[in-house]
């Protein structure tokens, strides 16, 4: 693994022959929740993971205040500084919002896209009170009871009794800056609606999503799924949002699955 830091990104490449693979991890994590499927694709692919700006260690940067498109842009950047011109990409929650604005920004860029316990549509009222309120309380009392709220939501009750998933988990939350916590809520606040713009994309997609998943509760899976054209739809059974950590051997599999089916008509 080469880790490098790219305008103050931290971007970690796996090498390896085949084509990259970018998975684009969710609020309030870092990369670390993809060790699974770094173990796993990296025999197959180029696999390349960062810490999104604010998150992990992306707190070289000049100030915490950044939006959506700000996030998107350093995917592009990324990609460009490794020399990527085309690639395969996952991306669950915020990393499905971040990945889904880079595929109608820049389509000619992404050999396929999966989006995992992600959504479509942007902030309406209620969301984007809860955000602020949020927002106010870590100023006010910090990220702890904001934390412990959240990690309850990410997986199952089942997994959630769990110690080893929720202790790991509740590790990356540890790891957080407040002031980067802000910046990115602040960021996903300003992500755009692209419910309608999903029939325009002509990349091979994959909708995931765990069928206890509370925060973008399969439905809003199986809207996305309808408005995109070339489309696979997985739901991961006894699973909540966090579905790549709390599944990742059926998680892995379908993934494999997908981008198996997408290289063999890259061949055609």
């Amino acid at each position: 693994m080469n880790t490098i830091k790219v305008e103050g990104i931290s971007v970690n490449d796996y090498g390896g022959e085949g084509n990259a693979l970018i998975f684009i991890h969710a609020f309030p994590l870092c990369s670390r929740m993809w060790d699974s499927q770094v173990e796993h694709f990296s025999k197959i692919y180029r696999v390349v993971t960062y810490d999104v700006r604010g998150l992990g260690y992306s707190t070289d940067i000049p100030d915490y205040q950044f939006t959506m498109e700000e996030l998107v842009n350093d995917l592009i950047m990324i990609m460009d500084h490794l020399g990527i011109d085309k690639a395969h990409a996952c991306g669950l929650s915020m990393g499905g919002y971040i990945l889904q604005r880079a595929m109608l920004k820049n389509p000619g860029r992404f050999l396929s896209a999966t989006l995992a316990d992600t959504k479509s549509e942007g902030e309406n009222n209620e969301s984007l009170l809860s955000r602020s309120n949020d927002i106010i309380k870590i100023k006010s009392e910090g990220t702890d009871g904001f934390f412990d709220g959240m990690a309850k939501k990410l997986i199952s009750e089942r997994s959630y009794e769990n110690e080893e998933p929720r202790t790991f988990i509740r590790t990356m939350m540890s790891w957080m800056k407040p002031e980067g916590v802000i910046g990115t809520m602040m960021a996903i606040a300003t992500r755009t609606n692209s419910f309608y713009l999903l029939k325009d994309i002509e990349i091979p997609c994959h909708v995931i999503v765990g069928r206890n998943d509370v925060l973008t509760p399969p439905v809003k899976s199986f809207f996305m799924k309808e408005n995109l054209k070339e489309v696979e739809f997985t739901v991961i059974e006894e699973c909540g949002h966090l579905s790549n950590m709390e599944k990742h051997e059926e998680f892995n599999s379908a993934v494999e699955r997908f981008l198996k089916h997408v290289e063999e008509n890259l061949t055609k």
